[in-house]
């Protein structure tokens, strides 16, 4: 029998409409956007993956051009054995260019959501859920895998916890880049709403640390599980220095590039390591990196704010690491997660179900199936 093939490599850019506007540090978000990556095999298997593609709006072409026009020609016509060794020619035929371009992190995107696609597609012609192929064999992985609802915001902070909480959710998570008075009424009532479950808060890069010191009364009364990412990302001091306070647990990765930058925050104060496996990494470093957080005894819970298949694709990742934590969803109404895929995900009790079919258990839904972008 002749080897297996990459017969094809296509995207498809989706765009729907947010049924409410959405402001935050980056700017209005009106519609969700998520940019699909189909990889065709010539056994017939069709992986799916997803590209980062929540700011700006305007960037996701860029990322659809760089999977068109570059991993595309990368991947046809070569072999499906080894994900591993096709992310890393990915990799090594985007560099030069990435360099030249100023556009290191489109291109890490790109590779990351393509890298997906390539394992849905060796575990769907495997015949198994991908969790059991990424896991270690002497591992069963469990078939569901705990999840907070994230995004929560200033507008409707009670509204969202409560319905996420009605959507089978046990642990919230606010997003705090605003004023210290907003966020401090953000902070009350959100505990207020979540009772004695687990709360956690964002800063989305766009705190100071006076404006953290001024919150840090309301957020050490509320039992923050965790403050998120507070500073800009590349202020490194500046984590370091409120990680050695030990007031509340540090969280920060989601926006690190590569092994080498995630090791960094592992090795940080950090004790709560959140990797983003669209945005970098893909499966084929997101699994090595994962492994070494749980080896630091660090918690491992991946970022995930965008569509179902990456949120389905970071739980499958998730289930195959032993020692892995939460998962991030989206706790507001999201169109992709309703109309992209043929099962929307499902959380039962904090658990996010997983499916028994091969690879991520799911396909894109009949509208967008052959949709070239929109």
């Amino acid at each position: 029998m002749s080897a297996v093939t990459i017969k094809s490599v296509r995207t498809v850019l989706v765009r729907l409409p947010l049924p409410r506007p959405m402001n935050g540090p980056f700017g209005r978000l009106e519609a969700r956007h998520n940019l699909v990556v189909i990889v065709e095999t010539s056994g017939g298997a069709r992986g799916l993956g997803e590209v980062w593609s929540n700011f700006p709006p305007w960037g996701c072409g860029e990322r659809k051009d760089i999977v068109d026009h570059l991993l595309a020609g990368v991947l046809t016509g070569q072999t499906l054995d080894d994900p591993r060794r096709l992310y890393r020619e990915m990799h090594r035929r985007a560099r030069l260019l990435s360099l030249q371009w100023g556009a290191p992190g489109p291109a890490h995107q790109a590779i990351a959501g393509t890298d997906i696609a390539v394992w849905d597609a060796l575990a769907r012609e495997a015949g198994k859920p991908l969790r059991r192929l990424l896991a270690a064999p002497d591992y069963q992985p469990p078939d569901s895998v705990p999840v907070y609802a994230s995004g929560i915001g200033p507008d409707d902070t009670v509204e969202r916890v409560e319905a996420a909480r009605a959507a089978g959710h046990r642990r919230f998570k606010i997003r705090i880049p605003f004023s210290v008075e907003v966020n401090r009424r953000m902070i009350r009532e959100a505990r207020a709403a979540a009772g004695d479950a687990p709360l956690m808060a964002d800063g989305n890069q766009a705190l100071t640390p006076e404006q953290v010191d001024e919150l840090m009364p309301d957020m050490e009364a509320a039992r923050l599980g965790w403050l998120e990412e507070p500073f800009p990302v590349d202020e490194v001091r500046a984590y370091h220095a409120f990680g050695a306070r030990g007031l509340i647990p540090l969280a920060w990765g989601e926006n690190a590039r590569g092994v080498e930058e995630v090791q960094a925050c592992i090795e940080s104060p950090a004790l709560v390591i959140q990797p983003d496996i669209t945005k970098t990494l893909g499966l084929s470093e997101g699994l090595e990196v994962g492994k070494r957080v749980v080896a630091a005894g660090k918690r491992l819970c991946f970022h995930m704010y965008g569509g179902p298949l990456g949120v389905y694709a970071s739980a499958e990742l998730a289930a195959a690491i032993p020692g892995s934590d939460w998962v991030e969803t989206d706790a507001n109404p999201n169109p992709l997660y309703d109309r992209l895929v043929t099962r929307p995900p499902e959380v039962r009790d904090g658990a996010l179900i997983l499916s028994d079919r091969p690879g991520l258990g799911v396909d894109l839904a009949a509208e967008f199936d052959q949709r070239q972008s929109d």
